[in-house]
């Protein structure tokens, strides 16, 4: 017999000795739930890779569906707009990016140094997806002002995330920095400005000079340790400005 069907079988043998059948609807809709998420997470992947290899104004719901090979009528009962499922795909894509650089911080706990906890951040920040696909969206939502107002919340989430984690990064080193959050975007702002100008650029020893330059300034703005700021000391980690996309 089946492996599932077996399984099923011995649900429905217990469902009858306990209480009719709870299980088994409790398993079909864990499996029904997982199948949902797999799709929906297949999607959110396949609106990515179009955003990057074709651009935003290319991407569209035949295409994603297509990239994605499901048909229309899959995709529409999850995402029945573009923009729901341009905004997933940027959440998932925020997340899974801020849980990169989370997981870099603590295992360099283990000794890693501050130059290389950069490395490794500007290593993920260049070659994943997350630096082409957001420029993509950033570009996108300068001249759409629905898509602006849905990414900024997602932004601000993943600013506060990274805050938290370069404070982990320092705290873990017995080291301070007065302002973690801005110290955490000057290094953003001149990773995405090198990845732009990589576009025209293919110079692989500037970036590196470039990145060199920037960890013998780094240390100017850290210090032994020292009282943090209030909002960073109870971990709240977001700037109290509103920040916008541009």
């Amino acid at each position: 017999m089946d492996i599932y069907k077996q399984v099923g079988l011995f649900l429905d043998i217990r469902n009858r000795e306990k209480n009719g059948g709870a299980v088994t609807m409790q398993a079909e809709r864990r499996t029904h739930e997982e199948r949902s998420t797999e799709t929906r997470l297949r999607m959110m992947n396949a609106t990515l890779d179009c955003l990057i290899e074709e651009g935003y104004l290319n991407t569209t719901m035949n295409r994603i569906s297509a990239r994605a090979g499901m048909s229309r009528g899959a995709q529409t009962h999850h995402f029945p707009v573009k923009i729901d499922l341009i905004v997933a795909a940027t959440e998932h894509l925020f997340n899974e990016f801020a849980e990169n650089v989370d997981e870099i911080a603590r295992k360099s706990r283990g000794g890693s140094t501050l130059d290389e906890f950069i490395d490794e951040v500007w290593a993920r920040f260049f070659g994943g997806k997350f630096m082409y696909a957001s420029l993509e969206l950033i570009v996108a939502s300068r001249s759409d002002p629905e898509l602006n107002a849905r990414l900024v919340p997602l932004i601000r989430n993943l600013h506060a995330s990274l805050d938290r984690t370069w404070l982990t990064f320092f705290k873990g080193h017995n080291a301070a920095v007065g302002r973690p959050d801005v110290l955490l975007n000057l290094t953003l702002c001149l990773f995405r400005g090198m990845v732009v100008q990589s576009v025209l650029r293919k110079d692989p020893q500037y970036y590196d000079d470039l990145l060199s330059a920037w960890k013998q300034i780094i240390p100017m703005f850290v210090s032994e340790p020292a009282e943090l700021p209030v909002t960073m000391a109870l971990g709240q980690g977001a700037v109290t400005e509103d920040r916008n996309l541009e």
